[in-house]
């Protein structure tokens, strides 16, 4: 071989291998101090919001994502591994969410957009009859379903947590029902709201809600992960409120989900006293639309 060629090529080859020697003390397999930096590599985006969390900040990402004994990192925790809830109580407002497990709680309280989907029944008809000056309520049924949609518009990660969960993300058309006289703001005999239900009473919309939706009220001791299934009749009974006309018992009869609606319907439509069988259909929300007949 021509000399002038042998160097050539072996000035190739140096070329080369001196170029992935660099390469590899560059970086490609650089050796980190820390777990935490190996984390970080590829997860910068979820170390920027840990930062940014008053709350997971200063836990390494160890501390939840503990090393797997089968796989070759690590394992993926839920929530409940750290924090007891009670979500499968059956007072719980949000039970639906207990089966989503860690998805269900990064829902609420996360930055993470959502977009969750439920339905109901757009309707509750139903007759109250006066039966010797006792009111019973038959033929009870629902009617159509409502669809609803809510897309939270969050613009943040899963693992940026915020403590300030708001009632109005998931609750849209209730927080409508409640600027125009619906869901629970009671209109008394004398035409004036009733001033536990008033909602100038709260410093924040969210409070109103847990005025009555308390997963920590003393009279009901089951205690509750967010918000309490409620309705009028239980808490009235609760706190010694009386009802004429046998109402209480009559009202147990009818779904938990529903009984509300029955008292505020009544009130709604001006305190009616039926004289024999009154009729009633009653949108879900925002309550006050009903009619009878």
């Amino acid at each position: 071989m021509n000399k002038k060629y042998y160097i050539i090529v072996i000035l190739a080859i140096l070329v080369t291998t001196l170029s992935q020697t660099v390469s590899f003390i560059g970086g490609e397999h650089k050796l980190y101090q820390t777990v935490q930096d190996k984390c970080a590599k590829c997860h910068g985006d979820i170390k920027n919001q840990l930062s940014a969390s008053a709350i997971h900040s200063s836990y390494s990402c160890i501390f939840c994502h503990r090393k797997s004994t089968t796989n070759h990192t690590n394992t993926k925790p839920v929530c409940q591994d750290c924090h007891e809830v009670l979500l499968n109580d059956t007072l719980e407002a949000h039970g639906d969410f207990a089966v989503l497990g860690s998805e269900g709680c990064i829902a609420c309280h996360t930055t993470y957009n959502v977009v969750i989907n439920y339905s109901r029944p757009a309707y509750i008809d139903y007759d109250i009859t006066n039966s010797s000056g006792e009111w019973i309520i038959t033929n009870f049924t629902t009617i159509g379903t409502l669809n609803l949609s809510y897309n939270t518009q969050r613009d943040g990660g899963n693992h940026d947590l915020s403590e300030n969960t708001s009632c109005r993300d998931c609750h849209r058309d209730i927080f409508d029902a409640v600027s125009i006289g619906g869901h629970a703001i009671v209109i008394g005999k004398d035409g004036r709201q009733a001033s536990t239900h008033n909602t100038g009473n709260y410093t924040t919309l969210k409070a109103w809600c847990l005025s009555c939706h308390n997963g920590s009220d003393p009279k009901f001791p089951t205690k509750q992960h967010s918000a309490r299934k409620t309705t009028c009749d239980e808490c009235h009974e609760a706190y010694g409120g009386s009802h004429p006309y046998n109402l209480y018992a009559s009202i147990k009869t009818v779904p938990h989900l529903y009984r509300s609606l029955v008292c505020i319907a009544c009130k709604s439509t001006g305190w009616p006293a039926p004289n024999a069988t009154m009729h009633f259909r009653v949108h879900q929300e925002p309550y006050f639309d009903v009619t009878t007949w």
